[in-house]
């Protein structure tokens, strides 16, 4: 343990570390890359009305095939016309720019490279973001409402499980783990009880998000304060974001929240009525939340004021993760840069962490160290 960090977990997970280390050495390294597939739902597009794609690497062991990763891209999201054009001249916008093939490395969680990683055996599969909705909408069609362009997120995540019930034996599945970074994250939350509801009732479904544990933001309005850079996180703009967006709300939380269902947009909100277990990858101070959608000035401005406006925010995170069955807290002011060699807790990575909670481990890692105090953060 870091002489500056410290952290809580089970025995158990402590004791599981090294043998989980192991066996994932015996595991194959990383394959060939992966052929794009297009969608043949005419309803999966992207924004700009493209039909979306995915990329597959099937697990080669037959006793690895029943088991799955699907991982969500993020990469923002636009609820304006300015903002929404800009994203079509890029991957975020339009599969016109989607490579012809993926490899799958560390920059996805669950790379094939990693020596400390026992999913890499799985079919793993990429699911690019091109819908800018946070992989939620359900828009079939264009108006002026939505500035001419499709928020079909939600019905490209569905096309893609039809597809891999088709093709790649979704239908059997035993256990599916849906991940994704930062807009991914919190699609996968979005279409986690969804991805239950589509594979057999005796399948294990984890939903493990990196940097997608939101809640409503309330921005700091103090000295040196900045602006929104991304969507509007305020509580009062969520219903414009979701009609715009079209946006799928799942059932269950959507009749449980009634008049504010649009909150199961975020964790924070949707996590009670959650059937998939969850494991939370989520920096204690959240970089891109605190700077592009809660006003505070970047590091270079961090006073008295805004550490303790980062404090705050700090206690709330603790809060929110307080149900959550395992997660991976480092006092860090990061957002996605998690990797197999920083931040550390404890001298484990997330990777680590995650894996030994799924093997059965109470694995709650969490610096108490004070405010981006971790000295494994990455700079």
């Amino acid at each position: 343990m870091s002489p500056t960090a410290s952290a809580r977990a089970g025995p158990a997970a402590q004791l599981r570390l090294g043998a989980l280390a192991l066996a994932a050495a015996a595991l194959p390294g990383a394959r060939a890359a992966a052929p794009i597939q297009t969608l043949t739902d005419p309803l999966a597009r992207c924004l700009d009305g493209t039909l979306s794609a995915f990329y597959v690497e099937p697990a080669a062991a037959p006793a690895n095939r029943t088991r799955f990763v699907i991982y969500l891209e993020g990469g923002g999201e636009c609820a304006s016309a300015a903002s929404c054009a800009k994203a079509t001249t890029s991957v975020l916008g339009s599969s016109k720019y989607f490579p012809a093939t993926k490899t799958f490395d560390e920059g996805v969680m669950f790379a094939s490279g990693l020596s400390s990683n026992p999913f890499a055996g799985y079919t793993r599969v990429y699911v690019p973001y091109c819908s800018q909705d946070l992989h939620s909408g359900l828009r079939t069609s264009v108006s002026p409402a939505t500035f001419g362009y499709y928020f079909s997120g939600h019905l490209v995540f569905r096309a893609v499980l039809d597809a891999l019930t088709r093709d790649s034996g979704l239908g059997a599945a035993t256990e599916v783990v849906l991940t994704g970074a930062s807009a991914g994250g919190i699609g996968a939350w979005i279409n986690a009880n969804y991805l239950v509801g589509r594979v057999p009732p005796s399948a294990r479904v984890t939903v493990a998000p990196v940097a997608g544990m939101y809640f409503f933001a309330y921005p700091y309005a103090g000295v040196n304060h900045t602006g929104s850079e991304l969507v509007d996180f305020r509580e009062a703009a969520w219903p414009g974001n979701v009609a715009l967006w079209g946006s799928f709300l799942d059932p269950a939380c959507a009749a449980g929240l009634g008049a504010r269902a649009y909150a199961c947009m975020l964790s924070n909100y949707s996590f009670p009525y959650q059937r998939a277990a969850a494991f939370v990858v989520e920096s204690q101070t959240d970089q891109v939340q605190l700077e592009a959608h809660d006003w505070l000035p970047g590091p270079d401005h961090q006073d008295a004021p805004e550490r303790a406006y980062m404090a705050a925010w700090k206690a709330n995170m603790t809060v929110a993760l307080g149900p959550v069955g395992g997660f991976f807290n480092p006092a860090c002011y990061i957002h996605t840069a998690f990797s197999s060699t920083s931040p550390l807790i404890g001298g484990v990575n997330y990777l680590q962490a995650f894996a030994a909670w799924y093997a059965g481990g109470a694995v709650r890692l969490a610096d108490t160290c004070g405010l981006t105090c971790n000295p494994s953060c990455p700079h």
